[in-house]
């Protein structure tokens, strides 16, 4: 029996008579990576946002389900999002990470972008007691060496029996992480959802690709 981390009921986000959500409804589960696909400006973003607190939904609501010694929500929302006067060092020692004694001393501002989005990443992932982890754009800037290390640490998370919802382009990465994805398009979630579960590794990101083309009513 699955336990819920997190329920997203109704959810609507108006902007200045913008919609970018529309009547979301969803659930995350403890153990699960849930993945979150669509186009530009879908919406994705905004979701995660509202469901981190940082948006105030214009209708429904968002609870999670936190049990005792969880730290609630963790958030992350791109390497651009990090203040770029900290020195990373300082940063990961802040989250606890046992990187922190080897990450460099020199601000954010002036490393690059693919390493201040690992480290980003790891002072994020230092811990498993968060109820709910919502990442955006992840792999984004990453070599191939980060990008092993974060799929690695996700599911190092999800082990740990935390909700986990990750959106990305990057399909054939969610593909190899993914207990389950939904495709969101224009502020709504499409009937689409690809449980990952029993489908061979190779045959995951074709599923996937399928599954976002006919979100978008392309087959």
């Amino acid at each position: 029996m699955t336990t819920r981390a997190a329920e997203i009921l109704n959810v609507s986000k108006h902007y200045r008579g913008r919609v970018a959500l529309n009547g979301v409804t969803l659930d995350v589960h403890r153990g699960e990576i849930l993945g979150l696909i669509g186009p530009n400006g879908a919406g994705k973003t905004t979701m995660l946002r509202v469901c981190a607190g940082l948006l105030r939904p214009t209708t429904g609501s968002v609870s999670v389900a936190a049990a005792p010694g969880d730290e609630g929500i963790r958030y992350f929302g791109g390497e651009q999002t990090l203040p770029p006067n900290v020195p990373a060092r300082r940063w990961l020692a802040l989250w606890q990470s046992p990187a922190a004694g080897s990450a460099p001393v020199q601000s954010f501002g002036v490393l690059s972008r693919g390493t201040r989005q690992r480290l980003g990443l790891e002072a994020m992932l230092a811990k498993s007691d968060a109820a709910l982890l919502l990442l955006d754009e992840p792999w984004e800037g990453l070599d191939p060496d980060a990008s092993r290390w974060l799929s690695a640490a996700l599911l190092a998370q999800r082990s740990a029996s935390v909700g986990v919802m990750v959106s990305s382009h990057r399909i054939h990465d969610l593909a190899g992480v993914c207990d389950r994805c939904v495709f969101l398009v224009n502020g709504r979630l499409t009937e689409e959802t690809v449980v990952c579960a029993g489908i061979a590794d190779r045959d995951r990101s074709t599923r996937l690709f399928e599954a976002f083309d006919r979100s978008r009513g392309e087959r």
